[in-house]
Order: C-alpha cells, then structure tokens, then sequence
C-alpha cells in the first residue's frame, strides 16, 4: 500500500494498488475556512484586534499558560475556537472581562497570536452594543486606586 499526500496537501490517498483485496480509500481533511462567508462579528474582531483569528491551531498552550482560567467560562482556546466557527455565544462570556491582557498566552503561542488582542476587541463589541460590565454600586471599598483605573478604562464605553 502506497500513500501519498496530494499537491494541497489537503486529502491523503491511500492506494492499494493492483490487485489488492482491498479497494483503494481516500481521506479527505477540510480546510477550516471553506468559505468567505464568515459572520460580520468575525471580521470586526478581527480588524479591532489587528490579529488572524484563522491562525490558531488549537495547540491549547493559551490556555495552559492563562493564570486566569479559574475565573473563566470558556478558556483562551476555547473563545478562539469558538470565533473560528462563527459562534456569537463568544460574546457573552465572561472571558474577555476576565483577561488581564497579561499577554502570557501570546509569549507562549507558536503562531504568535495575541489572545490578548482579541479579547480586547470583544470588550470593545460588548461595549458599542452599550452593555457595560463595570457597576459602581458593586465596587468594594478600599480597592486599589491602579484597580478602579483600570476597570474604568476597560469597562465603561
């Protein structure tokens, strides 16, 4: 049995050749994006963020190295995952507020995605559409002033 891999290196045929009991099989992987059809939301975050959503692998290194996670519904992967399919359920997570743009996920990714940038432009979508995650009546008192400067900065529109 011969295997070869075609020129876009897209389907792997396996051939059995001449009189093999077994007919030959092909295998065919689809490429992730198969049409330029893909959701407006997609394309906004990817011109906020400067950074090519269709880069990630899904090698889960994001994610592994997020000190964050604990306090996230969907890991740094799984948001990323989730944009490539087109999912809008990505703009209602929690996650994108949860980034502290550590940028630990960007050091650690081997396409050099910036997670980070993505995040911020999901904030930025949540925050156009007027819905606002930073409630002053919530804050505790005594919290540090870098604290209340950065939550406003990132929260308010």
């Amino acid at each position: 049995m011969v295997e070869r891999i075609d020129g876009d290196a897209l389907r792997v045929i396996r051939d059995a050749g001449m009189g093999s009991a077994n007919p030959p099989s092909c295998v065919t992987r689809h490429p992730l994006r198969i049409s330029s059809g893909e959701p407006d939301f997609v394309r906004r975050v990817e011109e906020l963020s400067g950074e090519a959503v269709f880069a990630c692998y899904q090698c889960g290194k994001c994610s592994a190295g997020c000190t964050f996670t604990s306090g996230m519904d969907l890991l740094p992967a799984e948001v990323m995952r989730l944009l490539q399919l087109g999912d809008e359920r990505v703009l209602k997570s929690v996650s994108p507020w949860v980034c502290a743009s550590c940028l630990a996920c960007e050091v650690r990714c081997p396409k050099g995605v910036d997670i980070a940038k993505v995040m911020e432009a999901l904030r930025l979508l949540d925050l156009r559409k007027g819905e606002t995650g930073l409630r002053w009546r919530e804050i505790p008192p005594g919290v540090p002033q870098i604290a209340l400067v950065g939550a406003t900065r990132k929260l308010t529109p």
